[in-house]
């Protein structure tokens, strides 16, 4: 049987709530997402619909068509087909040239938005856990244009203002597709299960089904303690080369998250000043995408 090809994508916000979205969607008996590719590897975000833009940049993602059917070879009886890639959204021209050619129009976008002042906070925190992000939030802000074209081994998420300008990737993608469906991060939060039942509706699948909704995934709000811990942590050593030579994956597993949590702290509040400015920075897109999606946005930034 020839493979299959996804018949929906969620194409985004970074940091909104998409990785629960994906597994939850998983879970549900009647939609196919990829797990892992024909080399095993766990495959979450291909990318393939974008790898001219990122395949220099990042590690992991699926670089030629052959590989990217292959994700859907196991396709069975399940009446839907999708993917999951945050970048889409952000890289939307090149996505959306891509999306119709290899997948067509016809295809369900599934976009999910979140305050892009709190997102840009949280995409932040979640950089900067790694080794390439060495600069505080207000720094990076600052720093902001032009760093991909500067520091090429950094992943596109280091935009922090520039992916929350949500209105002219919003409204392309409504321009090109005629289904689209919004979720709002917030409404996803408060309500997972109204929320879920809408996302069911508009893929046209059941929504009687037993999903665990209460599990979260990809979930932030912590920090390392000092540079110390984030480079035992992130950093090939002996220690490291020790436990993995003489202990089961699962022990390390434990052990390593029982020593993340000692190792780390919660994440301070935006300082004022910063949250200020970036309302003004905000204002106007989004009293745009308000417009655009017919849905009251302002309390973003208030």
């Amino acid at each position: 049987m020839k493979n299959r090809l996804p018949n929906f994508l969620i194409v985004g916000a970074a940091k909104s709530g998409t990785s629960s979205l994906h597994n939850y969607l998983h879970e549900h008996p009647e939609v196919f997402m990829p797990s892992y590719n024909r080399e095993g590897m766990k495959v979450k975000e291909p990318r393939f619909l974008i790898k001219d833009l990122v395949q220099h940049r990042l590690h992991n993602g699926v670089w030629n068509f052959e590989e990217y059917q292959s994700l859907f070879s196991d396709v069975r009886e399940e009446k839907v087909i999708g993917e999951s890639t945050v970048l889409y959204l952000y890289y939307y021209q090149h996505a959306i040239k891509n999306i119709k050619y290899y997948l067509g129009e016809e295809v369900k976008i599934i976009i999910m938005l979140r305050n892009p002042i709190d997102r840009a906070y949280s995409a932040f925190q979640h950089v900067s856990r790694g080794l390439n992000e060495t600069n505080s939030f207000e720094e990076s802000l600052e720093i902001e244009k032009g760093r991909l074209e500067r520091e090429t081994n950094l992943t596109p998420m280091v935009m922090y203002k520039e992916m929350g300008m949500y209105y002219s990737m919003v409204k392309a993608y409504k321009d090109s597709f005629k289904n689209i469906h919004i979720v709002f991060y917030e409404d996803f939060r408060d309500n997972i299960a109204l929320e879920m039942s809408k996302v069911y509706s508009f893929l046209g699948i059941s929504k009687d089904i037993n999903v665990n909704l209460n599990k979260r995934y990809n979930v932030g709000g912590k920090r390392w303690k000092n540079k110390k811990s984030k480079n035992f942590f992130m950093k090939d050593n002996w220690v490291k080369s020790i436990l993995k030579s003489i202990t089961p994956k699962e022990i390390r597993q434990e052990i390593r998250n029982k020593l993340v949590n000692l190792s780390t702290k919660e994440v301070e509040e935006m300082k004022k000043e910063t949250r200020k400015m970036l309302n003004n920075y905000f204002q106007e897109d989004i009293k745009n995408l308000s417009e655009l999606l017919n849905k009251d946005l302002q309390h973003w930034t208030k």
